[in-house]
């Protein structure tokens, strides 16, 4: 089950980055010779439709759409025909579609799950902690701590921190009903533990529509930010590199059973769904890059083009791209084989 609704979500972002060029290639009056599944070479054509073919393809990396005229500013009805603005168009446009994508997932996940930020619940209650003693239970919302009023992670953590080896009173509202509960924060508790042992999370809530698109697009700006400003963080050192590592198919897969692992034991697929628009973010921005073959590399001869006032070589520019690719296939390869050599360590 897991690697089927993995396919699906695959093929979906996929298809639609695919989708995106297709429909404005067509809206920019320009041919569309192939719309492919996968990367050459073809293993059938599925169907025709629009003097366009349709077509499943034998490397599983992704997909493409081939206008006619790629790298030929000769064909006639080409995107290499076509004015800067329509090529600009295209190009942007697949990008563009999993920035759409990702707002859509991220809007449906707040929609029916937003959390309520100014309460704190028990997500998780660590087996021998304090907290399981004292007979906390996950699902419970906190509500003070040594009389001090709880609306948030920092304001619990900075009475517990202060109060190490003490104890301290938590007042809790379980199933409608208050109820306080007593226990001594651990002054060295175990590597990866907290002093009281338990997980911290927020409740959720349904939000009206227009609430949760809100959400939903702030949220996808605050990843596309993160994931701009990774390298920067990284090389400044205030990440590990195991923390800014690519991860491949696996890798997505991995996160995908992992977020459906919780939220079946919630009941909501807010976890999947905010990981669904996390990997469409990162297929914007990695298409973005400024690498021949790829949306971001084509993107970069149009603005060599514009700043030069001329055409590039349609020779040189073909041979970038096609090197491009084939750089690209071993990154991803090499990137997938890290998957399995080096797996990403999942929260449990």
């Amino acid at each position: 089950m897991n690697l089927l609704i993995f396919i699906a979500i695959i093929a979906l972002l996929i298809l639609g980055h695919e989708l995106g060029h297709f429909v404005a290639a067509r809206m920019a009056g320009v041919q569309v010779e192939e719309f492919g599944i996968g990367f050459p070479p073809r293993l059938l054509t599925l169907f025709e439709a629009g003097g366009t073919k349709f077509t499943l393809n034998l490397l599983p990396f992704g997909g493409f759409v081939r206008p006619v005229g790629e790298d030929d500013p000769e064909a006639p009805g080409g995107l290499a025909a076509a004015s800067k603005r329509k090529r600009v168009a295209v190009l942007l446009a697949g990008p563009l579609a999993n920035v759409a994508l990702a707002i859509l997932a991220f809007t449906i996940a707040y929609k029916f799950a937003s959390p309520d930020f100014s309460k704190v619940m028990v997500a998780g209650v660590e087996p021998g902690s304090p907290a399981e003693q004292a007979g906390m239970l996950e699902g419970d919302l906190i509500l003070a701590v040594q009389g001090q009023s709880v609306d948030s992670f920092k304001s619990l953590q900075t009475v517990v921190s202060q109060n190490l080896g003490k104890p301290v009173v938590l007042d809790l509202l379980r199933e409608g009903k208050q109820i306080s509960v007593e226990l001594v924060p651990r002054e060295q508790p175990p590597q990866g533990s907290g002093p009281i042992g338990i997980v911290l999370g927020y409740p959720t809530r349904s939000v009206p529509w227009p609430e949760a698109l809100k959400l939903g697009a702030t949220s996808t700006y605050v990843q596309f930010r993160e994931i701009v400003l990774l390298p920067g963080r990284l090389l400044s050192g205030q990440i590990a590199p195991q923390e800014a590592r690519v991860s491949g198919f696996k890798g997505m897969y991995d996160m995908l059973s992992w977020a459906g692992e919780i939220d079946r034991s919630t009941q909501r697929p807010f976890l999947t769904l905010n990981m669904v628009g996390l990997i469409s973010v990162g297929l914007a921005i990695a298409n973005l890059l400024p690498i021949p073959a790829l949306d971001g590399g084509r993107l970069m001869f149009v603005a060599i083009e514009a700043l030069l006032g001329r055409r590039l070589s349609p020779k040189y520019e073909g041979l970038a791209h096609a090197i491009g690719f084939l750089l690209l296939i071993m990154l991803m390869l090499y990137i997938n084989l890290q998957d399995f050599v080096n797996p990403i360590v999942l929260p449990r």
